[in-house]
């Protein structure tokens, strides 16, 4: 019987009322911001209040620091009352998060990563008479029983970026595309209204197309300290634990062009015996999945007193 903590994505907007009652109420959340603050140059109330939408390059980089920010002092706050996990894992930024939580990268590494910006490089102009493709993303509601590759095979510059799995009632598949803006408009417009191009979204996240954001970052990644980690690291890029500190650096490298998997994630917590997962902070889109486990999503203060009622609701032993 264990207690699992999961960590979301920063690629969808956010309402940050939630972010800021934890600020308000809790020490530790405003202490996890002070030190993004300090580690990145960002100033706290920008930080804090962020949902996700910018109109510059420092406001993008908000985004990222804001959410890690939030979900290590929310976490901060679940250990203060006795909910230490078991084991951690989370997508995209959320696995990077993650690792902190089981000791395998400092938080200030972290930062310091974050706030280059290289996770998102500009994108190059292009020579005489060359044409760039337009990228972007698209949500997908799939049948219960379709297979996301298959729906992208037929359409060149198409990927499944984000497997988010099944709706809580099992009736639906929800995918998160990547690639080109024209394959995926073509896409969508064949797929009955079961495929929605994001107005906005101007990157192809976690798919091929983001070799160059790869590229750039591979070697500052390659100068950061990593160590074993001291709980179980699942991850969601594939179904496994990362036990060695080496693995957790390709973890960094190959998260900006890898697609994410709730389902990798979640089956491998079950595997190491989650019988409750705590989603630590904003989850958009992760409170309508289904879960192999019960599941509370700590996005308010309001939830912590519900987070520790679970725990002994379900028999979950606290770590010490």
């Amino acid at each position: 019987m264990a207690l699992a903590s999961i960590f979301g994505t920063n690629l969808f907007r956010y309402e940050p009322g939630g972010v800021i009652d934890f600020y308000d109420q809790y020490a530790a959340v405003r202490e996890s911001f002070a030190q993004a603050s300090a580690w990145t140059g960002l100033d706290v109330e920008a930080l804090v209040r962020q949902n996700g939408d910018y109109d510059d390059e420092v406001r993008r980089r908000a985004v990222s620091i804001g959410l890690a920010a939030a979900q290590l002092g929310i976490q901060d706050v679940l250990a203060e009352k006795g909910l230490r996990p078991h084991m951690a894992g989370g997508m995209s930024l959320g696995g990077m998060v993650s690792s902190c939580v089981a000791g395998a990268c400092e938080r200030q590494e972290l930062m310091g990563l974050l706030i280059r910006g290289e996770l998102r490089p500009p994108q190059e102009e292009p020579a005489a008479g060359e044409t760039v493709r337009a990228e972007g993303i698209a949500s997908a509601y799939l049948g219960a029983d379709d297979d996301p590759e298959e729906v992208c095979a037929a359409h060149e510059g198409v990927f499944v970026a984000c497997d988010f799995g099944w709706d809580a009632e099992r009736r639906l598949r929800i995918v998160m595309l990547s690639g080109y803006r024209d394959a995926l408009e073509k896409l969508s417009a064949d797929s009955g209204g079961m495929i929605t191009v994001t107005e906005g979204a101007d990157v192809a996240e976690h798919c091929p197309l983001r070799a160059s954001a790869q590229a750039v970052t591979r070697d500052y990644i390659a100068t950061m300290p990593f160590t074993d980690p001291v709980l179980p690291l699942c991850s969601a890029l594939e179904q496994r634990t990362l036990t060695g500190a080496g693995e957790v650096r390709d973890m960094f490298t190959d998260n900006v062009v890898a697609p994410i998997s709730v389902v990798h994630l979640v089956r491998e917590m079950e595997h190491h015996g989650a019988r409750l997962g705590l989603v630590v902070g904003p989850s958009p889109i992760l409170s309508a999945l289904h879960y192999p486990f019960p599941v509370v999503f700590v996005d308010t203060p309001e939830a912590v007193p519900k987070a520790v009622a679970a725990v002994f609701e379900h028999g979950v032993p606290l770590r010490r």
